[in-house]
């Protein structure tokens, strides 16, 4: 899953087993630091590696959960002298092997789980004097300082790149450092420039409402990267920045009915248009506000212009257009918003399923170029840098 926290490497007294407990369905493993983690028989035995088991990770799985007992049991656990722990099985007397390094940072345990969960850094029109801004020259050849970029990203959902040549390619290596760009009836790259023949309202001078992109699209686009090429004489077309995780749980707190409505009711949005210039007729649902198993809050999806009308039941209407207006009313808000204007040669990359981007008017010419780039991805290369910089250190 994209919402877990990349943990800081465990400390040698950390990964040292001081005792084993064997129960009836299970193995108790006390730490050096006092740390506890019970791990479930039929879990250790899933989750043997060894070159007859296989392992999931590459894909490379043999073992299959069907062939294992559900009440197998060990006979025999031990500690090596290195600290690994060594399984005998009943039975066919196979031998699982775990490093204390695996074990500990696969320990489920409450305490564990909850160390692992995201703890996304929530703001508001604070930020305005801390905006976080980084160096493209630097995130190019500089592993450390695009891992510190990343992980920033992950934790505000947005960053500012500076110094990004003002060239009209350029987004595609930008892009490249985070993912593969993700092709849509746009193409791979959408300018905004203000136009009389707009197609969409990004297209003109007008101000734009905080909004998520592409809502319409199943699966949502993810990263969402603007390069500014010439930024507008006036002065005007500031971006503006929300957090969508503030505001839903500034809701949370207000009103919880109203922000259990917006997890459970999806809400449709619609991209027609179908006529001699375009043939999309695109149509999605989702709920307002997404939450994973634990209720952590992991995406915010709202755009008043690509709503459809609500169909959902007669007795929710009412209550769902409250609840959204509350929603929107908090999205909205001057102090939730964070305004930075985008100068020639500076990019933008948002987390599309957090962070809701919008736009002051503008006079005169303005050139934006965007693109999107898939989450999944870019949250492989955070974990990616993560592990190679963490092996070499």
């Amino acid at each position: 899953m994209n919402n877990t926290r990349l943990a800081e490497p465990p400390t040698q007294q950390e990964l040292s087993i001081e005792h084993i407990d064997q129960q009836q369905r299970c193995i108790t493993v006390t730490w050096k630091d006092g740390h506890r983690s019970k791990f479930h028989h039929i879990w250790l035995r899933d989750n043997c590696t060894c070159s007859e088991c296989g392992d999931r990770s590459g894909g490379h799985r043999y073992l299959e959960l069907g062939s294992i007992d559900p009440d197998i049991s060990p006979a025999e656990v031990s500690v090596a002298a290195d600290g690994s722990l060594y399984i005998r099985w009943q039975g066919d007397g196979h031998t699982t092997r775990y490093s204390p390094a695996w074990l500990r940072a696969h320990c489920y345990s409450s305490e564990s789980i909850a160390e692992r969960r995201l703890q996304p850094v929530l703001w508001d029109s604070n930020l305005n004097d801390k905006i976080p801004q980084w160096d493209y020259a630097r995130i190019t050849i500089d592993e450390s300082y695009r891992l510190q970029m990343f992980q920033r990203i992950a934790d505000y959902g947005f960053a500012i790149i500076n110094d990004v040549p003002v060239e009209e390619d350029q987004i595609e290596e930008l892009a490249a450092v985070f993912g593969f760009i993700r092709q849509t009836h746009y193409g791979r790259i959408f300018d905004l420039i203000s136009t009389p023949q707009q197609r969409i309202l990004a297209q003109t001078a007008h101000a734009i409402r905080p909004h998520n992109d592409e809502l319409f699209r199943d699966p949502i686009p993810g990263l969402f990267m603007m390069h500014c090429l010439r930024a507008s004489d006036c002065g005007g077309g500031a971006s503006v920045l929300v957090d969508g995780f503030k505001a839903a749980q500034n809701l949370c707190s207000s009103n919880p009915d109203l922000f259990d409505l917006l997890c459970q009711v999806p809400i449709p949005h619609r991209r027609f248009l179908v006529d001699d210039v375009d043939d999309v007729a695109l149509a999605a649902k989702w709920p307002v506000i997404e939450l994973n198993q634990h209720g952590d809050i992991v995406a915010v999806h709202i755009n008043e212009r690509t709503m459809a009308p609500l169909d959902v039941e007669a007795s929710l209407i009412e209550p769902v257009y409250r609840a959204l207006r509350e929603m929107l009313a908090l999205l909205y808000a001057p102090e939730a918003c964070v305004k930075y204007r985008l100068e020639s040669g500076q990019a933008a990359v948002l987390d599309n399923h957090r962070v809701l981007h919008a736009r002051t008017a503008f006079q005169g010419n303005r050139h934006i170029r965007q693109c999107h780039v898939d989450r999944d991805e870019f949250f492989s290369r955070l974990r990616a840098l993560h592990r190679r910089l963490a092996a070499e250190t």
